[in-house]
């Protein structure tokens, strides 16, 4: 499996952007409460991937970032593009803040529509916390403002995040284990964990695989562990509170979310 790759980097980016898919309201009702709030969940959701591959195609930086953008609707009836960012470096980014601007006011311009600005910030930089944009020059300036998150504030709330009745939490903690833990032994067995506390939320089955797939993608077990990794799983078996998802299942639903 291509995330227990012991030579590759860790790629934190990709089950990022899968799981905002899968996961969006649970990504909003968890992380941006007001703006879920103000979001009519009957309505269908649409991600505009196409429309920002447009937008960022020439941008200076080549590196490839799990942003999404997402047409919802408002409950007052108002359509709303959300622009989401994933910050997923290991170390601050210097010009994120600009490159939020740039990608607001270049949507904002071609498709002549309102944008909100979300920026989720997963590395493990404490005082790392950009929040806005702003330039000034012989008496013009601007300020952009947009709203962020930072998954490191929930390190000293690991129960919360386990609790949690909102399967987002787990893929947080699966973050935090992915940038804070470098023992193998120690992520294997919080994984383990996060696997038993996925099986046993309120989701369609096919939804618990989907984020068993993600939790392993994030946290990224090196290849010498993954024998250790199927032994753990085996052993859940004998939980009879919980119903054990093979081994062959979620390498199928793996390779599906890759594709």
């Amino acid at each position: 499996m291509s995330q227990y790759s012991k030579n590759a980097p860790e790629d934190h980016d990709s089950p990022w952007k899968s799981a905002l898919e899968v996961f969006f309201k649970p990504f909003m009702d968890f992380l941006y409460p007001q703006i879920s709030s103000l979001i009519d969940w009957q309505k269908p959701i649409e991600f505009l991937d196409k429309e920002l591959q447009k937008i960022t195609r020439k941008a200076k930086n080549s590196r490839r970032y799990a942003d999404k953008l997402v047409k919802v609707h408002f409950l007052n009836g108002s359509e709303k593009w959300i622009l989401i960012h994933i910050e997923v470096q290991g170390a601050a980014e210097t010009n994120f803040a600009e490159r939020m601007f740039i990608y607001y006011y270049r949507i904002r311009d071609r498709y002549q529509t309102p944008v909100i600005s979300l920026a989720v910030l997963t590395d493990t930089q404490a005082n790392f916390r950009p929040s806005y944009y702003s330039d000034s020059i012989a008496g013009c300036s601007i300020r952009f403002d947009f709203s962020t998150v930072k998954l490191l504030d929930w390190q000293d709330k690991t129960n919360e995040l386990l609790q949690h009745t909102n399967p987002f939490g787990l893929l947080i903690a699966a973050q935090l284990t992915a940038k804070l833990i470098k023992d193998g032994k120690t992520r294997v067995d919080n994984l383990i964990g996060y696997y038993r506390l996925a099986a046993e939320k309120k989701l369609p089955r096919e939804q618990i695989i989907q984020l068993v797939i993600f939790l392993e993608w994030i946290v990224a077990l090196p290849e010498d562990l993954t024998p250790y990794y199927n032994q753990q799983l085996e052993h859940l078996e004998e939980d009879n509170k919980m119903t054990y998802i093979s081994i062959i299942e979620r390498q199928g639903i793996e390779q599906g979310v890759e594709r």
